[in-house]
């Protein structure tokens, strides 16, 4: 089974929701656990490792090709970390006996793509999707149902104006393709670069409260 770190909840409470956190490329499961004591006291928050290990060290969902910044080098990669994380969620849920129509997911750069994809997926496994610093990649969203029910889904996109990483411009894709599919969602776009700034971060709390 794939590692990770939980944070049970907080207080005694029947059917309890699950935050999942998604980490970027060439990071761990520790790193946004790091926050997890802020998150609603009534979740689970389990902070998933990526798949597969880098040579330098990190975790990555799926591999990079460099020489194009952040395209994606093999789809097939991709396809099977979402595969992961949907079993996972099933195989966790005797550990662990959340509610699974309240299932919402946190992710961060490669982690924002990932979740942005397992959403429009699986418009009906998850609630809320917080998508900081990552892109819609057009290859993983290619046989999305755009006619799909999508209204139980809410979004939170946040980006970095000066993130070089992943240009503000490919954030902005999250907009567009919100309007155009009608979803719930709020777009924010910070003073920052390819992280979390201050008011991003109590922005996302008071989103995911």
């Amino acid at each position: 089974m794939i590692d990770y770190l939980v944070r049970e909840p907080k207080s005694a409470i029947e059917n309890p929701s699950l935050i999942l956190l998604l980490h970027g490329y060439g990071s761990n499961e520790k790193d946004l656990f790091s926050f997890a004591d802020e998150l609603p006291d009534d979740a689970y928050v389990i902070s998933l490792r990526a798949i597969k290990k880098l040579p330098m060290g990190g975790y990555c969902w799926y591999e990079l090709d460099l020489n194009k910044n952040v395209r994606i080098l093999d789809i097939e990669q991709t396809q099977k970390s979402q595969d992961i994380i949907l079993k996972f969620i099933d195989q966790i849920h005797d550990k662990y006996p959340f509610d699974k129509n309240n299932i919402s997911l946190i992710g961060f750069s490669q982690g924002a793509i990932l979740s942005f994809s397992l959403a429009l997926h699986n418009p009906h496994k998850f609630k809320k999707i917080l998508c900081l610093s990552g892109y819609p990649d057009p290859d993983l969203l290619a046989d999305v149902d755009m006619g799909s029910d999508f209204s139980d889904l809410e979004f939170y996109f946040s980006h970095g104006i000066e993130d070089p990483i992943i240009p503000v411009q490919w954030a902005r894709q999250f907009k567009s393709i919100a309007e155009e599919l009608d979803l719930h969602f709020e777009y924010h776009e910070y003073h920052q670069g390819h992280g979390i700034n201050s008011e991003n971060y109590y922005d996302l709390l008071n989103f995911i409260q």
